[in-house]
């Protein structure tokens, strides 16, 4: 076929391919390749229209010919980028797509396409950028607006998505999905209030939309609006009666305001409508936990791996995972997960794993090294991320009682299970000097990156009290944020003397209070540790306390000699240090 017989109907195939006349252009693209069987136009055209039709393996062998050919064709890359995308080719897909775009910047197919591929990888925050460039080039469209702020949210860069949204509904101001998505990122930057407006814009257009008044709800839930958020997820419930998330959100109003048994069955009503929603099933364990049904419980708990805040990085080892078998003659290597009051609480069981004959490591955090090398039934401390020994199999600490088949009447309560350094005691000793009356350590924050932690730290204000209780010197263990409360509460009385500065690690906080007579606390990290090492410690607990301190009761079963000091009233700690304050007066008197 003459170049110009074929140029022709190379424009001939192009026209129907145009007109969706796909039989046609096959048939000239085919003639085109008889007389020239590696024109490259003729090639990735035919390669698009298979890739159009669902044959993508095809497509890729023809684009990718045409590619070879003529490699210096943007179009081609991209559309062998898309070919790939469909083959599930990812990592090659995204290849392509960015040498299309190195070859021509400004091209908006290609943008997309690069764009398509990053959002099926995840990749949130290239995603964000790449479609940033794609709105430089036409900012008027708003499809890829909104896309950009779904990647900025995802991304976490949650003040670039608010302005990405206000730029949107500048453009489309009666667009639902543009308030929603504000909503979502005006509550992750704490802007609740605003939240709230934007959700109701977004109702006032749409005002049964299931989505949206489940957010509405969780907002309020987060003011601690109960009874406001509770009737955002019945109304959700209500425009979508199979609604999962609305039945666990209201599940968890329920846990807040301690009617567990609601809890629960809100729960389970949630994890049967979405069997592979772990934040139902992580949900259902909490609320059997606190009832004390630890075998199902902690069996649900099982779930919080899977969640998608997870807060715990996974940990890829190359042992299988310790399923409950036989262990002896082997090793194990048990990990923590969560805080350090979980990793100290959790320890105990590692002993019971030397009872079956296991040799026992433990990775951990490096705060937790030095104090948890004394413990006994485990042979060796291995610091987070150090090369971990040779070991048969790996296990979370948290998922032990599961895998031992933990009930609440089996829980390994020793005295203590751990131990002060005694040259450490003893320089501690000496610093605290002569005895003046009751000496208490105080704990009064906990980690302000937990998501709760401003319900269980009542603040070192709240505490005040004890601090002016006669016959009593009181010593600060705080550590972390909550030492701020030293600047903002003034002068305090000289019986109170600050020792969080010169604590270096867990293992001077245990063996200052190896010389104590009492640890007060709230639910954090040092509670945990008073009660491992057997010293008297009162923990005081929010109304709607975390799972392990149970339902109800002063006393726990994890430390004997723990006890409980709950709120009656949602935060009002003023009521729980009066009561342990006049308990105090009773024993220093």
């Amino acid at each position: 076929m003459e170049a110009s017989h074929s140029d022709a109907t190379l424009q001939a195939a192009i026209a129907h391919h145009a007109a969706g006349r796909a039989a046609e252009a096959e048939s000239a693209y085919r003639a085109v390749l008889a007389a020239d069987p590696g024109h490259p136009g003729a090639l990735h055209l035919l390669g698009v229209l298979a890739l159009q039709h669902g044959r993508p393996a095809i497509a890729a062998q023809l684009i990718g010919e045409s590619v070879r050919r003529n490699p210096g064709n943007p179009a081609g890359h991209s559309s062998l980028a898309r070919a790939l995308r469909q083959l599930g080719q990812l990592g090659t897909a995204r290849a392509s797509a960015r040498l299309a775009l190195a070859l021509d910047p400004a091209s908006p197919d290609g943008l997309d396409t690069l764009a398509d591929i990053l959002s099926d990888r995840g990749e949130h925050d290239a995603l964000a950028d790449t479609l940033g460039h794609r709105l430089a080039l036409t900012p008027w469209v708003t499809e890829p607006r909104l896309r950009q702020a779904h990647a900025l949210l995802f991304a976490g860069r949650n003040e670039e998505a608010r302005e990405a949204l206000m730029a949107l509904l500048g453009m489309t101001p009666l667009s639902v999905a543009g308030y929603t998505n504000l909503g979502v990122a005006l509550r992750r930057l704490g802007r609740l209030e605003e939240a709230i407006a934007a959700y109701r814009s977004a109702l006032g257009f749409a005002s049964g939309e299931p989505g949206t008044l489940n957010n509405l709800g969780i907002t309020f839930q987060d003011l601690g609006r109960y009874e406001e958020a509770a009737a955002c997820f019945r109304l959700s419930i209500v425009e979508q009666p199979d609604g999962s998330h609305a039945h666990l959100n209201l599940g968890l109003v329920a846990r807040d305001e301690m009617r567990v048994d609601e809890s629960i069955r809100l729960a389970r009503r949630a994890a049967t409508l979405a069997p592979a929603l772990a934040e139902a099933h992580t949900a259902l364990g909490h609320g059997l936990l606190i009832k004390g049904e630890f075998r199902e419980g902690f069996a649900e708990y099982e779930w919080r791996s899977r969640m998608a805040d997870f807060a715990s990085p996974r940990r890829d080892f190359a042992s299988p995972v310790w399923d409950g078998s036989p262990l002896a003659g082997r090793t194990v290597l048990v990990h923590d997960e969560q805080g350090v009051g979980d990793t100290i609480m959790f320890a105990r069981y590692a002993a019971l794993l030397q009872a079956q004959g296991a040799r026992v490591f433990l990775d951990c955090g490096g705060p937790l090294v030095r104090l948890l090398s004394s413990m006994p039934g485990i042979a060796g401390v291995v610091p987070r991320h150090d090369p971990a020994p040779p070991h048969d199999f790996h296990v979370s600490l948290a998922s032990l009682p599961h895998r031992l088949r933990a009930t609440l009447y089996t829980i390994p309560a020793p005295v203590a299970y751990l131990r002060a350094e005694a040259a450490l005691v003893e320089s501690w000793r000496a610093r605290l000097g002569p005895r003046r009356g009751l000496r208490i350590g105080l704990v009064w924050a906990g980690n302000p990156e937990f998501k709760s932690d401003r319900l269980r730290s009542p603040g070192l204000a709240a505490f005040r009290p004890l601090l002016d209780l006669p016959g009593v010197s009181v010593y600060g263990l705080q550590k972390g944020a909550g030492r701020g409360d030293l600047d903002r509460c003034g002068p305090l009385p000289a019986s109170f003397v600050d020792l969080g500065a010169d604590i270096a690690d867990l293992a001077d906080t245990a063996a200052i209070m190896d010389s104590l007579d009492l640890v007060v606390s709230s639910c954090t990290g040092p509670a945990h540790l008073a009660g491992a090492l057997g010293r008297p410690v009162w923990t005081v607990l929010p109304f709607a306390p975390d799972w392990r301190w149970l339902e109800h009761g002063v006393c726990t079963p994890w430390y004997p000699t723990m006890r409980l000091f709950r709120q009656e009233r949602r935060g009002d700690w003023s009521a729980v240090v009066a009561r342990l304050c006049g308990v105090l007066e009773g024993l220093s008197g």
